[in-house]
């Protein structure tokens, strides 16, 4: 992997000797990276021990769930791994912030509606950082489950049964 000889690294592109292998390794720094500047301390956890471990899952997500899908890519026929997962991560994590948008939207609706003796009660026993934590922590699991998933049918083939490609969409 080269860090900072760009020289080097566009000549290697160009000679297509950049394997998916080194692309995963780019592409692995770089989430890490953006993990870890994602996951500054902003987040607002009554206990600095919640920003700690949220920063630490985050990134042990990120880490273990790239290297998954990656492992599903090299199962497959080991193309466009880069291509694939940057057009795949924007439909499925759009499609699941939405989802994500929604279900929060449900939540304020019912605490809102629940009187606050009981929101006091189910806050006293969760506790108040809990909710956030495990909330964000099982979505970015489930970001990843989607995105195995729609490696493995792109790896399969059942796209191409299922959907017709449009004129104009190629």
């Amino acid at each position: 992997m080269i860090w900072l000889n760009l020289k080097k690294l566009e000549l290697l592109l160009i000679q297509n000797k950049i394997t998916e292998s080194i692309s995963y390794q780019y592409l692995l720094v770089f989430l890490v990276i953006l993990t870890l500047a994602t996951n500054a301390p902003k987040t607002d956890f009554t206990y600095y021990g919640w920003e700690i471990s949220y920063i630490i899952l985050e990134l042990l997500i990120t880490i273990v769930g790239t290297y998954l899908v990656f492992q599903v890519n090299e199962k497959g026929d080991k193309r466009d791994f880069l291509k694939r997962y940057f057009s795949l991560s924007f439909v499925n994590g759009l499609r699941l912030l939405i989802f994500y948008l929604v279900l929060r939207l449900i939540f304020k609706i019912i605490m809102f509606v629940i009187p606050l003796d009981l929101w006091y009660a189910i806050n006293d026993f969760f506790g108040e950082d809990a909710g956030v934590f495990f909330f964000d922590i099982i979505f970015s699991i489930i970001y990843y489950v989607l995105l195995m998933a729609s490696f493995k049918r792109v790896n399969a083939g059942r796209g191409e049964e299922k959907f017709e490609v449009q004129p104009g969409l190629k």
